[in-house]
C-alpha cells in the first residue's frame, strides 16, 4: 500500500475507515492468504476512484520465486526479499521451487506455476538450457520472467539479478592465491552441472592459469549440495594430494564440509579455505579461524529489487516509448556483486 497517497474531499469517517481496511489487507498478504478484500469507498473525485480500483487489481497480482535447494539458509534469504518487497507493493508472494538439484522437476514446477498465469515469475534455473523453452513460452504468452541467482541467458528472460558468478570465481583465485604466497597444490568443490557454479569454477580456473603459473588445480570435486558429500569428496582430495595448500568450496555447503574434513584429519589452519556464502556455520568458522574467507552475495538484494522490477514492467513505470508493446525497459542483467568476509568483519553477517 502506499503511505503517501493523499485522499480528496472526503469525510473523517471514510479517512478513518479507509485507513482500517489497508491495515487489515497488509496483514492479510503478510500472512500469505487468499482472502480478497473489496473496496466499499465511494469518492467524489474520478482520479481518486480510478486509484482505488488499480489498488484493488494489485492486490490480486501474484509473485512467484522459483528456487533450487530451498530449504539450504542461502534460499531463505532470497524469500525473505521476495517477500520484503511484496508487502511494499501490496501483492502476493509465494516461495517455492525444487527442494534439491533435480532440473527436471524444477522445470515441471515452472509449468504448473505458468498455468496459473501469474503477476511474474522469478526462477533460478538448475538447467537453462532445458528451462529455456519453458521461459520461452511463458513470456511469449505475457507472463513476466526474471532469472535471479543462477541465469538462462539464451532465453526471452527479461532480466538477470545475480552475482556476477565468473567474476566471483575470478576474485576467489585471488584470494586464495594471496592465502597461499602464489604457490602450491589447491583444490576446488562445487556442484558441477549447475550453470551458476560452472560459472564460478571457470573463472577460478581462468585466472589461476593466466595468472598463477606456479599454482596447480589438483581436483575438482562435487558435492552434489550434499554437506556429507562435501566432507567425504575433501577427503578424497586430500588423501591423493597429501600436499594440496588450499581448497575453494564455491556453494553455501562446501565451505563447512571441506573443514569439517580438514578438522578430521587434524589440518585445520594448514589448509586454506575460501567459501561461498555467509551461512551461520561458515561464519563461526571465520571467526574460528578456520575458513579463511568468503564470499558472500547479496541474496536479499537479488529477489527484492527483481520483484519491484517485474512490478515497475507490468504497470509500465519505466516508459522508454510512446507505445511500450513489444519493449523491455529493463536491464538486460543486474550484477549485485559480493563482499569479502574474513575476520575482520565476520560479526556483521550474523
Amino acid at each position: 500500500m502506499r503511505k503517501n497517497r493523499t485522499v480528496y474531499l472526503v469525510l473523517v469517517c471514510f479517512i478513518i475507515f479507509f485507513l482500517s481496511g489497508c491495515r487489515e489487507n497488509i496483514e492479510s498478504f503478510t500472512k500469505g492468504s487468499d482472502k480478497q478484500t473489496k473496496s466499499s469507498d465511494k469518492f467524489d473525485s474520478n482520479e481518486d476512484s480510478s486509484r482505488a480500483e488499480n489498488k484493488d487489481l494489485y492486490k490480486n497480482e501474484v509473485y512467484y520465486t522459483v528456487g533450487m535447494h530451498i530449504n539450504n539458509p542461502y534460499w531463505q534469504d532470497h524469500r525473505k526479499g521476495l517477500e520484503a518487497a511484496a508487502q511494499e507493493l501490496g501483492v502476493k508472494a509465494i516461495f517455492t521451487g525444487e527442494e534439491g538439484n533435480n532440473a527436471a522437476n524444477q522445470i515441471q514446477i515452472l509449468e504448473k506455476i505458468i498455468s496459473k498465469e501469474p503477476a511474474g515469475i522469478l526462477v533460478s534455473p538448475i538447467d537453462p538450457e532445458g528451462m529455456t523453452r519453458v521461459i520461452n513460452r511463458a513470456v511469449n504468452s505475457g507472463i513476466p520472467i526474471v532469472c535471479i541467482d543462477s541465469d538462462a541467458p539464451k532465453s526471452d528472460r527479461l532480466c538477470y539479478f545475480g552475482t556476477g558468478n565468473y567474476e566471483a570465481g575470478w576474485e576467489a583465485a585471488d584470494l586464495l592465491a594471496k592465502l597461499i604466497a602464489n604457490k602450491g597444490e589447491v583444490g576446488v568443490i562445487s556442484i558441477l552441472g549447475v550453470f551458476c557454479l560452472d560459472e564460478r569454477v571457470k573463472g577460478f580456473k581462468d585466472n589461476m592459469h593466466k595468472n598463477y603459473p606456479d599454482i596447480e588445480i589438483v581436483s575438482i570435486q562435487n558435492d552434489e549440495g550434499d554437506p556429507y558429500k562435501a566432507v567425504s569428496v575433501t577427503s578424497y582430495i586430500m588423501q591423493a594430494n597429501p600436499d594440496i595448500k588450499g581448497i575453494f568450496g564455491d556453494n553455501s555447503i562446501s565451505g563447512v564440509g571441506i573443514a569439517a574434513a580438514l578438522k578430521e584429519m587434524n589440518k585445520e589452519n594448514k589448509v586454506k579455505i575460501v567459501a561461498f556464502d555467509k551461512d551461520t556455520a561458515t561464519i563461526d568458522l571465520i571467526e574460528q579461524g578456520v575458513i579463511d574467507a568468503t564470499l558472500v552475495q547479496r541474496t536479499f538484494t537479488m529477489s527484492y529489487y527483481a520483484t519491484k522490477f517485474l512490478y515497475d514492467y507490468n504497470h509500465e513505470k519505466v516508459k522508454i516509448a510512446s507505445d511500450m508493446t513489444g519493449i523491455n525497459p529493463l536491464p538486460k542483467a543486474v550484477d549485485t556483486g559480493i563482499i569479502v568476509v574474513n575476520k575482520n568483519n565476520a560479526s556483521k553477517f550474523r
